[in-house]
């Protein structure tokens, strides 16, 4: 402690010698103390003790001050008794009359205050980090004794206002709530004020700049013995960006699912103008603009480039610009030309008309809009004209996901334009063989170009979508949270299964689809397609059996995984318009010829059933017997399509037989070959582990949300993980540290650089800027035919799609790594099988968990506890499931299990608990009975081992 003395000029020296050692003094004798204490804007003392001469008046002026001005402690040390009061009044923290026992009382007296000194500092520093948290999170509390007044902190002042003020029972803020909230509010607090409840509920608040914000509140009640209110306190965060967050997700959604019919309609007819009006609404709906159109490049009569209106949305209150003739024709030079410019090379203009310069403003000002966005349209590689978006209710700052949106309509209206071009030139070219077939082959590689980029991008939004929708379930949700990021989930997942659907059906419609037959176990292939099923009639109430004649050969020749998927699609439906009652299927012999079988497949349920005259509709694409708007069940009325042409391509045909309210049959034929190879005798499946846990990966991908979810479930597995953003990028990397990098994952469509150029670039490399034999592995979203080969002859090592399944690319990254030794890092090896007598010990990865953490020990030693808690209750939750033989329960449990294990790094245990939980899916409980058995004492071995290292911590 430092100490500054402030000493008259006649006090005894010895008085001055009174403090304990150790104490940093300045002594500093004066005729009046006073005139010391502006020493302390030099001086940084934690306490002035003043000495002043008998007769001298000025030091309770002084204590004042230095209290006040300072805010310092002072002690005063005199000679005449009964100033002590004095003293205290005038903000002193002791005072003592020099005596024999002076030296004792002063240690003790400066005993407390260094104690007091303390608390204060650390006061201060816990209000500073509630400051700082609450400004991060946009938080703020409040609190309300006994006595009825509430206090509040800083964090409220920045949400309400620094004008705001609490008032009696948070009354004071009802003038903040938003109109439509107000009963929410208002009920919220007698619930809480009246009746003593905790709640956790959410409104709106206006704050005093009229900006809406969503806030989520917390209150909590504390009762006295009686029942009595004895305090209350909450807490209010302001969750505004993540509705928003929520908000642009959904609105993408709408708008792929937009994008996705118009496709699905101009695959159909080559003539795109037909549903272009229709696309537009829905889309300036969905944006939630008031206007969008579409110009053309077109020629006026003295040869000058021009755009003219080619169709066009707007609100109901705004003047279509099919009325304005000024703006049906614009000429493009010199107006607009550097508009042009930054069209020619696919750039998107957006801004404010106000900021516009004065030419171009004077053409939008004239239809009342405030801001715009305008998206060059391509079709192939020729400048068409441009998607146009107008604002005219307020000036608008339009987001990135609502420009890179707009940039894949604008793709789709080109390709689609595109499409409708060619096939406009293939019909004019059956004037003669020659031409027929040249526009015919143009005509197909655009649609074929056109399935390829719809696939790609379409599905790499939606990857994104589900990736981050995955990530965000690993970060400690509510039950709330949960449920809404598993709707995000499963809407990304139908919306991907509608666009799998579009890309069979054009493949079949283009000759690009292809049987791919093999010799197969006929019985083993037809329980792997319909063994989903048994669950599925089980928890909807249902009985599902299925029958194969003893006289179907045991092994045949064909396409089991096109079968499965005819199999899947009806005995889908059957599911699906069944409520109650039996859903079979019967499997016969119908022919034989030459070595071939024909079999019959037949699916019968005893649903709804079909009217008679919707039977010769259901096998058309886009069909369903229900098309109403009121109808239960969803779908493409793709499935039947897609099914019919597969049994033909199987040399079967298809039927039905239907009563409504009796249920449906529907059978197929399908033609096999003979079998050439013997069944293969099974081999004793080994379990096979990454044998190295810790990788240093580059993930080149230029979608930042692909990159944000796959680094955080490869962090999350225990890698180091680079990015790169390009090919250029990523043969930048390889080029500073490739020695150390143990694996690349390769999007294969990039700017600047695509993947399959950078993978050409490393293998065809001299070896010294490269490393030649780095295992790459693509992650795209083509899925057309060929792709896969042009990948592998591109160099690439393995293939994974999007949206990508984290376990399908760690069985590549396995693979392709089993036979490298990693540069960096740890390799975890299996351990030896210890003696059956010994209890099973598990060593913990603590250096690698260590890395992961970079060092940061609260946050190892939170983790580590929060594992032991969650371990307890996790377990229990296994044996009641399994008890119960409740395959939801237990799968649930299995993938609690699996989460928890994955912090630790326990990747052996997350692998064995990922497959039981699988088991559970499929009904296979006494599987998961025998594998929960070795798994739990595995899992025991873990919480000992992590129990250890938290008692060494």
């Amino acid at each position: 402690m430092r100490i500054l003395i402030l000493a008259g000029k006649d006090v005894d020296g010895r008085d001055l010698d009174l403090l304990p050692e150790g104490c940093a003094r300045t002594v500093v004798r004066l005729t009046s103390v006073s005139r010391g204490v502006r020493r302390l804007e030099k001086d940084d003392a934690d306490l002035v003790l003043f000495v002043p001469d008998v007769g001298d008046d000025s030091w309770p002026r002084a204590v004042t001050r230095v209290r006040g001005e300072y805010g310092r402690q002072a002690i005063v040390l005199v000679r005449e008794p009964g100033l002590e009061a004095e003293a205290l009044a005038h903000g002193a923290f002791d005072c003592y009359v020099l005596g024999p026992g002076t030296r004792d009382y002063l240690a003790h007296g400066l005993l407390h205050l260094e104690g007091r000194l303390s608390l204060e500092a650390q006061l201060a520093d816990e209000r500073a980090m509630l400051d700082w948290m609450e400004r991060t999170d946009v938080f703020g509390s409040w609190v309300m004794g006994r006595d009825g007044d509430i206090r509040w902190s800083e964090g409220l002042h920045r949400i309400f206002g620094p004008e705001a003020e609490p008032g009696r029972r948070l009354s004071g803020l009802r003038r903040h709530v938003h109109p439509d909230d107000l009963e929410v509010f208002d009920r919220a607090n007698e619930a809480t004020f009246d009746q003593g409840w905790p709640l956790d509920f959410e409104y709106r608040a206006v704050d005093g700049d009229g900006k809406v914000r969503h806030l989520h509140v917390n209150r909590e009640v504390e009762l006295d013995p009686n029942g009595g209110v004895k305090r209350i306190w909450g807490m209010a965060r302001d969750v505004s960006l993540q509705k928003e967050f929520e908000e642009l997700l959904f609105r993408r959604d709408a708008i792929l699912q937009v994008l996705a019919n118009f496709a699905s309609r101009f695959l159909r007819k080559a003539d795109w103008n037909e549903g272009v009006g229709e696309a537009l609404a829905k889309l300036g709906k969905v944006a939630d603009v008031t206007r969008i159109y579409l110009f053309r490049k077109a020629i006026d009569a003295s040869g000058a480039e021009i755009l003219a209106l080619q169709d066009e949305w707007e609100a109901d209150w705004i003047a279509p610009l099919g009325g304005m003739p000024d703006l049906l024709d614009l000429p493009i030079s010199p107006l607009y030309d550097t508009w042009r410019g930054a069209m020619l090379k696919r750039k998107v203009v957006t801004g404010h008309v106000r900021h516009f310069r004065k030419e171009e403003r004077a053409v939008f000002s004239s239809t009342g809009a405030k801001s715009v966005m305008i998206v060059p349209v391509f079709a192939g590689n020729v400048w068409w004209g441009f998607l146009g978006l107008s604002e005219h209710r307020r000036e608008r700052d339009w987001l990135p996901v609502e420009i890179e949106s707009m940039m894949l309509a604008a793709n789709l209206f080109g390709s689609a334009i595109h499409y409708g071009e060619m096939s406009r030139r293939l019909v004019e070219a059956n004037r003669s063989a020659e031409e027929a077939s040249s526009a015919a082959l143009e005509a197909n590689m655009a649609k074929s170009m056109f399935l390829a980029n719809m696939s790609h991008e379409i599905r790499t939004p939606i990857s994104g979508i589900l990736g981050m929708a995955e990530m965000m379930v690993t970060t400690g949700l509510t039950e709330e949270q949960r449920e809404h990021m598993d709707m995000i989930r499963d809407a990304g997942k139908s919306l991907l299964h509608i666009i799998n659907d579009i890309l069979d059906i054009s493949k079949i419609e283009a000759g690009r689809m292809e049987l791919k037959p093999r010799d197969f176990t006929f019985r083993s292939a037809l329980e792997t397609s319909v063994r989903s099923f048994g669950p599925q009639a089980e928890l909807n109430g249902l009985v599902f059996r299925h029958d194969v004649a003893d006289d179907v050969p045991a092994r045949l020749n064909g396409d089991p995984d096109r079968l499965g998927q005819v199999l899947w699609n009806l005995i889908g439906n059957a599911m699906k318009f069944t409520p109650r009652g039996l859903v079979e299927l019967i499997v016969e012999v119908v022919a034989r010829k030459e070595g071939r079988v024909c079999l019959q497949f037949k699916v019968r349920d005893t649903g709804v059933g079909i009217p008679e005259d919707k039977l010769d509709a259901v096998f058309d694409s886009f069909t369903q017997a229900d098309s109403s708007l009121r109808k239960k069940h969803q779908g493409t009325g793709l499935g039947l399509t897609i099914s019919r042409q597969l049994v033909n391509m199987m040399g079967g045909e298809i039927g039905v037989e239907s009563a409504v309210g009796k249920g449906s049959t529907f059978f197929f034929t399908a033609w096999f070959g003979p079998a050439e190879t013997a069944e293969p005798e099974p081999v004793q499946a080994r379990p096979r582990s990454p044998r190295a846990l810790h990788l240093n990966i580059l993930l080149a991908d230029d979608n930042p949300m692909n990159r944000k979810y796959l680094q955080h479930f490869l962090t999350m597995f225990g890698h180091t993980v680079v990015t790169a953003e390009n090919g250029l990028e990523a043969l930048e990397v390889l080029r500073d540290r490739g020695r150390t990098v143990d694996v690349v994952l390769m999007d294969v469509q990039m700017p600047e650089m695509s993947g399959l150029e950078a993978t050409r670039a490393i293998r065809e490399s001299d070896g010294r800027q490269y490393d030649r034999r780095i295992p790459i592995i693509a992650l795209t979203a083509y899925a057309m035919k060929g792709d896969r080969e042009r990948m592998l002859e591109a160099g690439m090592d393995d293939y994974v799609s999007k949206p990508v399944d984290m376990h399908a690319l760690s069985e590549a990254i396995v693979r392709c790594t089993e036979d490298r030794e990693p540069s960096g890092g740890r390799v975890c090896r299996p351990a030896p099988p210890e003696p059956a007598a010994k209890a099973l010990e598990v060593t913990l990865d603590v250096d690698g968990l260590r890395k992961r953490f970079e060092g940061n020990m609260d946050l190892y030693r939170d983790i580590l506890d929060l594992f032991l808690l969650e371990a307890k209750v996790k377990r229990e939750a296994l044996e009641q499931g399994l008890a119960d033989m409740d395959p939801k329960g237990t799968a649930a449990a299995l993938h609690s299990i699996t989460n928890i294990a994955s912090h630790v790094l326990a990747m052996d245990l997350v692998h064995l608990s990922r497959q039981l939980e699988k088991k559970c899916y499929c009904g296979e409980m006494e599987a998961v009975k025998a594998g929960v058995a070795e798994l739990l004492p595995r899992f025991d071995a873990l919480v000992r081992a992590v129990a250890k290292e938290v008692a060494r911590l």
